[in-house]
């Protein structure tokens, strides 16, 4: 939700913020690394919020969760014996995220940018 509604002008700031602090204290998803309900895509709330308010924090937030989803895929792919290449559910999604994260870029794939 935060990722959706970042770039809306209403002035909802404290929710969106909220939204974020909870993503946080809830911590890296175990689902995986991916976009699709992964940590990847729940860190991109973090970058949205980072662009909205400009508060390192939440750059500093989406890099921690870049570092995890890293070791997840890595993991994933030890007990899978192969990469997923999807870019919902697999690494080019990661790949995606963790460059928006070195370029402190907010444009989630399909959704900002196709």
């Amino acid at each position: 939700m935060v990722t959706c509604l970042a770039e809306l002008p209403e002035p909802i700031d404290d929710l969106l913020i909220a939204g974020g602090e909870t993503i946080w204290r809830a911590g890296p998803l175990k689902k995986g690394a991916n976009l699709c309900h992964g940590t990847a895509g729940n860190g991109y709330a973090f970058l949205k919020l980072y662009k909205r308010t400009g508060d390192e924090k939440w750059l500093a937030y989406a890099r921690a969760f870049a570092m995890h989803a890293i070791a997840q895929s890595e993991a994933d792919c030890v007990a899978h014996g192969m990469r997923r290449y999807s870019l919902w559910t697999g690494d080019l999604g990661l790949a995606v995220y963790l460059w928006d994260c070195l370029k402190a870029h907010a444009a989630f794939p399909t959704l900002d940018v196709f």
